[in-house]
């Protein structure tokens, strides 16, 4: 008889779960969005890797921390899985996504670095290569100078010259444009070592989480289930 009481119980526990409140429904909307997003932030890094060996190692740990935040959310459920998450889940949850998105940030900054350098060496071969053109017309210019001072003919250079001279000043226009845009691309290495260093900062920070992590799974470590027979036995015992 006490048995069939206890199985009365259970399945009024289990049919007053489908009828959670709304709160915790929106409660774990939240979690999950946060989920979903950094799911999504993850596939999109890894769909601009193109071979960046570094940034898809990146992108398989976090798709490895995504994968224990579902699993965590999944096994984290109170009222037999048709309530809310238990506070000590939702952290597990959280510190999860919080790895997904470093190693994905991380994963990020590897990807702009190695775009940012390619930049760079192509503006400065551009730069060589203009720099040349226009030593080459100052010695024209330099020569012309000399042929218009010693002959006749000087009134003809004069005005080969004045071409040249557009010429230069068009070329000289070239400069100043790849000069600002090797600027540009100086400011954005350097912005990419500050990235670096906040990379290594990250991963001090992801060190820390994952032993914050490890501690939260061993503090809250849950038994294993009593099995069926052993509750009804203890039951039984019961006065």
């Amino acid at each position: 008889m006490k048995s069939r009481h206890i199985y009365v119980i259970l399945f009024v526990i289990i049919i007053s779960g489908f009828a959670v409140p709304g709160a915790f429904a929106a409660e774990k909307s939240k979690v999950l969005t946060q989920l979903d997003a950094a799911r999504a932030a993850t596939e999109t890094v890894a769909g601009r890797i193109e071979g960046n060996k570094e940034a898809a190692a990146d992108i398989e740990r976090a798709r490895t921390a995504l994968k224990y935040a579902d699993e965590s959310y999944n096994a984290g459920k109170s009222m037999f899985g048709f309530g809310s998450l238990t506070p000590e889940a939702e952290k597990e949850v959280m510190l999860a996504v919080d790895m997904a998105e470093l190693a994905t940030a991380t994963a990020l900054s590897k990807i702009e670095f190695v775009r940012a350098t390619g930049e760079l060496e192509a503006i400065e071969k551009q730069f060589v290569t203009v720099k040349a053109k226009l030593k080459l017309f100052e010695d024209r210019t330099a020569e012309l100078v000399r042929l218009r001072l010693a002959a006749e003919a000087g009134r003809k250079a004069s005005n080969e010259l004045e071409i040249i001279k557009l010429e230069k000043a068009e070329l000289a226009s070239q400069v100043d444009q790849l000069t600002a845009e090797r600027s540009r691309a100086d400011k954005l290495k350097i912005e990419q070592l500050e990235l670096t260093r906040k990379m290594d900062d990250m991963k001090a920070e992801n060190a820390r989480l994952t032993a914050a992590l490890e501690k939260l799974q061993a503090e809250h470590a849950v038994p294993a289930a009593m099995p069926p027979e052993d509750l009804k036995k203890k039951s039984s015992k019961k006065p």
